[in-house]
């Protein structure tokens, strides 16, 4: 059986099972998280796009800062962002410091 390339994804940056950022963020807004989230990642100089699956309506990203990655599956229809524990704290600190 093929893997997806979401599953390639997920697994070549170390965040297969991994949770995600939304149930952090419960009093957020989908939409609101989503512009929260791109405005703390972009506070980090060395945030780099490092895979990416496009489509007409949006796509999954993986983005590395500071050593860590985050998977992002950023669609007309939904925004979730998938990573290690430890990341997830940091970017949802970050996040409901902005609101």
């Amino acid at each position: 059986m093929m893997k997806s390339k979401i599953d390639e994804m997920l697994s070549t940056y170390g965040l297969t099972g991994e949770n995600s950022i939304l149930p952090m963020l419960d009093e957020f807004k989908e939409e609101e998280i989503r512009v929260y989230c791109k405005q703390v990642l972009r506070t980090y100089p060395d945030l780099k796009k490092e895979d990416w699956l496009v489509g007409l309506e949006g796509g999954d990203f993986i983005y590395s800062f500071d050593g860590h990655y985050v998977f992002i599956t950023d669609d007309i229809w939904s925004f979730d962002l998938i990573a290690k524990p430890s990341v997830l704290t940091l970017l949802a600190e970050k996040i409901k410091a902005l609101k």
